[in-house]
């Protein structure tokens, strides 16, 4: 009968200078490091403890056994405690999750040797992925959809990130190492740096939750160089002008592109999200002293309550009546919108061409982009945001229709050119001019 030993790693203690150095002065002190070699990784733990070239067993990688050494018994049960606790680790870890990190490795011995103290106790029932998915269950219905198909889409990469590597994420390891080499992992996949930077993000949700339910006591995601990254994209808006004119366009001939143009003219009066201004109902509308508006609970907003009251302008009440008896247009999908808006924009011809810089794949791109290529479902809630603002309209009177919860936000959304906004406040009455 045999039995199927468990993996097993090599540990050896030796000089962190190398012996021919300390040849030359045999009474040097030097740390004493712990070697570990498993597969092809070699790992390195530094004991704490110093001798010198003449006090130590080079055969039996201990201190020597000499009376002028006081502490030797101490320093010696102390090293065959760390050589038997990785041993064992290590046999314990590759039994339950295969691949061993260093950094795993690292966290151990750090607790071990009461370098580190868990501030809370681990709960080994969940591995790392059941703990994001409890949090994806516990986050649905709470959340609106957009947020819970981000945190999803995040979720799919780590188990990519683990299938390409032939790993095991344990929160243990998540540390700047992983950090560098999961953007990099992003970045060959050809990501944005911005969706590199909302996975980070996403992650950094997941690893709180890990920490505050008590799954994990590995807080280095705090640091601070384990950042989301972000830059500034290019992003239009289409001006009162234009808007207008895409309202007079006559696209009967065209039934898809005039059913996408009219609901993405409703965001554009509206100020709403798509997935607020997308699929409108009759019984959205109410009448506050004999004006109609669309209540509307903002569905990023749900969990607070965040309700808006848009005034149903003209043009909305011309293109209900004209086209959908009176009603507001029917939903059309996401992906439909765009494609067709910017169809519409191209036979308006506004093909004027935008520079447009952004990072992808971690390599900075620079094209030059016709205009109507650049709508999107977005740009009717940029366009109100900047158009109102450029009319006079106070921030604090556009946030109560848009739903910005800072004037920080708003104005990072909608891009305004600093000569617009020193414009907008003179207008505004605080200069004699």
């Amino acid at each position: 009968m045999t039995a199927i030993s468990r993996s097993k790693g090599t540990a050896r203690f030796a000089f962190r200078e190398s012996n021919s150095k300390l040849q030359n002065s045999k009474q040097k002190q030097s740390l004493i490091i712990l070697n570990f070699a498993y597969g092809t990784t070699r790992f390195r733990y530094s004991t704490g403890y110093k001798s010198c070239y003449d006090d130590w067993d080079f055969k039996k990688q201990r201190v020597k056994n000499k009376a002028s050494i006081s502490n030797k018994d101490e320093v010696n049960d102390y090293l065959s405690g760390l050589e038997k606790f990785i041993n064992k680790k290590y046999s314990e870890l590759t039994k339950e999750q295969g691949e061993v990190s260093k950094d795993v490795l690292k966290y151990h011995l750090d607790v071990f040797t009461k370098k580190i103290t868990p501030n809370i106790e681990f709960n080994k029932n969940l591995t790392f992925f059941e703990v994001i998915q409890q949090f994806i269950d516990l986050k649905d219905g709470q959340i609106s959809n957009i947020t819970l198909r981000s945190y999803k889409q995040t979720q799919k990469r780590l188990q990519e990130y683990e299938k390409h590597y032939n790993t095991r994420l344990i929160f243990q390891a998540i540390d700047m190492s992983f950090y560098n080499k999961f953007v990099k992992f992003m970045e060959a996949n050809n990501y944005s740096l911005n969706t590199i930077g909302k996975h980070i993000k996403t992650l950094k949700t997941f690893l709180n939750y890990a920490v505050s339910e008590g799954y994990s006591a590995n807080q280095k995601f705090k640091s601070n160089d384990f950042k989301v990254k972000k830059e500034i994209t290019t992003e239009i808006y289409l001006t009162d002008d234009e808007i207008q004119q895409m309202f007079e366009k006559d696209l009967s001939k065209y039934p898809e592109l005039e059913h996408a143009r009219d609901v993405f003219l409703m965001g554009c009066y509206t100020g709403q999200r798509i997935s607020d201004y997308n699929g409108l109902k009759e019984e959205d509308i109410i009448t506050i002293d004999g004006v109609q508006f669309f209540e509307i609970k903002q569905k990023k907003n749900r969990k607070y309550g965040r309700v808006v009251h848009c005034p149903i302008t003209k043009e909305m009440k011309s293109i209900m009546n004209a086209r959908y008896n009176g009603k507001p247009p029917k939903k059309i999908h996401e992906q439909d919108l765009n494609e067709n808006i910017k169809q519409v924009g191209q036979m308006l011809e506004w093909d004027e061409l935008i520079k447009c810089e952004y990072t992808k794949g971690g390599k900075l791109n620079i094209e030059m982009i016709p205009k109507y290529d650049l709508i999107k479902s977005h740009t009717a809630r940029r366009s109100f945001c900047t158009n109102k603002y450029k009319a006079g309209m106070s921030v604090f009177d556009i946030m109560l229709f848009s739903g910005h919860t800072t004037e920080k936000e708003f104005y990072k959304y909608i891009r305004i050119k600093n000569q617009e906004r020193a414009s907008h406040i003179v207008k505004g009455g605080f200069f004699n001019v």
